[in-house]
């Protein structure tokens, strides 16, 4: 990462903060901004994905990057592919599962709420965390659960 002189944050391909346990690389945290937003990148493999939540309170963003994925919605899929976009109103269900025969990536606009998500969970898997302490976590970051798809 560099700071410019004016105060602009650059980062090189491939900077960031890797996070193994869930494919994401954060490309920054709403704290280092105005506080209203992170960006994380997720990858992932063909049939992954499928467990739908909601942030409310805050809207969250998907551009696809690369691969085929489909949006879910509470009542909805959507087929996207790279270059799409999808926005999701505070407290609207959704998801995303990889399709396809070639891995997927998207760039996600975080809500507020996830900043310090991604080094909590790897510290609870590293532990071998049930599943009640990591739903737990993620009640903790604004993240209630839909359903699994």
């Amino acid at each position: 990462m560099t700071r410019t002189r004016d105060g602009l944050i650059v980062l090189e391909p491939g900077g960031g903060d890797a996070f193994a346990s869930m494919d994401v690389v954060r490309k920054s945290q709403a704290v280092d901004g105005d506080g209203r937003w992170g960006i994380v990148v997720v990858r992932g493999i063909p049939g992954e994905g499928g467990r739908t939540h909601v942030h409310d309170g805050e809207a969250e963003g998907f551009y696809v990057l690369e691969g085929e994925v489909e949006f879910l919605g509470s009542e909805s899929v959507t087929a996207m592919t790279a270059g799409s976009f999808a926005l999701v109103p505070p407290g609207t269900e959704h998801g995303i599962r990889i399709v396809g025969t070639d891995p997927a990536a998207w760039l996600a606009i975080w809500p507020t709420a996830l900043d310090g998500f991604p080094e909590a969970l790897e510290r609870l898997e590293a532990h071998g965390a049930t599943p009640a302490e990591i739903a737990s976590l993620r009640a903790q970051h604004g993240i209630r659960p839909g359903r699994q798809r």
